[in-house]
């Protein structure tokens, strides 16, 4: 793929994944820690703390901390929210333009 010939289309929907990212990349961490947790059989809650030994190392503070970003999206999805109107923004900017530049039918 190259970057030098992606056309404004290509560019655009690239530049939707940022914010898209930013938006689902905590709850995406949580979800993780979660299927984590379950495959190793350790709890895993917003509550406490809970050991999850696997190879000699406890994990369960790991697992509690990276657990806890779900939270995070709290903040996460109205930014996104903010990052997505702007991204549909520009979308309709280079319709509009588009569309004035070509010939009618």
């Amino acid at each position: 793929m190259s970057w030098n010939g992606m056309s404004a289309a290509g560019w655009l929907w690239l530049g939707l994944l940022g914010p898209f990212l930013f938006t689902t990349g905590p709850i995406l961490v949580a979800l993780t820690a979660g299927l984590v947790a379950a495959a190793l059989g350790c709890q895993l809650d917003e509550g406490n703390i809970h050991a999850c030994p696997q190879l000699g190392i406890d994990l369960g503070g790991v697992l509690y901390f990276f657990g806890m970003f779900g939270w995070f999206t709290l903040i996460t999805i109205p930014f996104g929210g903010i990052g997505f109107l702007v991204w549909l923004g520009f979308a309709v900017v280079l319709l509009v333009r588009r569309l004035r530049r070509s010939e009618p039918a």
